[in-house]
């Protein structure tokens, strides 16, 4: 199994472990998504992180001018993009199919294999939470009391 389809194990286990059901629907689905987005967006951040610390700020401030001047466009174009990257997890990893063949296969594994798939997608997900937060709150740190 992908990391992603370990996400979505991971909520299913969840789901089945603090509801003592078996749910045909979880929001793994949705917890891939997020991640995905939080993923691009710490890739950014990254990048402006870059930017600022090597002396290039003054390209940052002409990208968010550049969004500033296109005011509404711009931040539409962010959106689209981000619900683009976003959807793309549907598309991967959506419909009932693909989630009833997932948890078939996840439910074949040993109990061990079981809590292995998991603990790796929640990590996965919860880090990849984590490392936007810091991202972001390096990059508002950098803008607001260094430069």
């Amino acid at each position: 199994m992908n990391i992603f389809e370990s996400v979505i194990c991971h909520d299913y286990t969840v789901v089945r472990t603090h509801r003592e059901m078996l749910a045909i629907k979880t929001n793994g689905i949705h917890m891939v998504g997020l991640a995905w987005v939080c993923n691009v967006l710490t890739l950014l951040g990254l990048g402006i992180v870059y930017l600022l610390l090597t002396n290039q700020s003054d390209q940052v401030y002409e990208i968010l001018a550049l969004i500033r001047y296109w005011e509404l466009a711009g931040r539409l174009a962010i959106l689209i993009f981000l619900a683009i990257v976003y959807f793309m997890s549907f598309g991967a990893y959506g419909g009932k199919a693909i989630f009833v063949d997932i948890i078939k296969r996840f439910s074949k594994l040993e109990e061990e294999e079981k809590h292995a798939v998991a603990r790796r997608g929640g990590r996965y997900f919860y880090f990849s939470l984590l490392f936007f937060f810091i991202v972001a709150g390096i990059v508002v740190y950098l803008i607001k009391y260094v430069y």
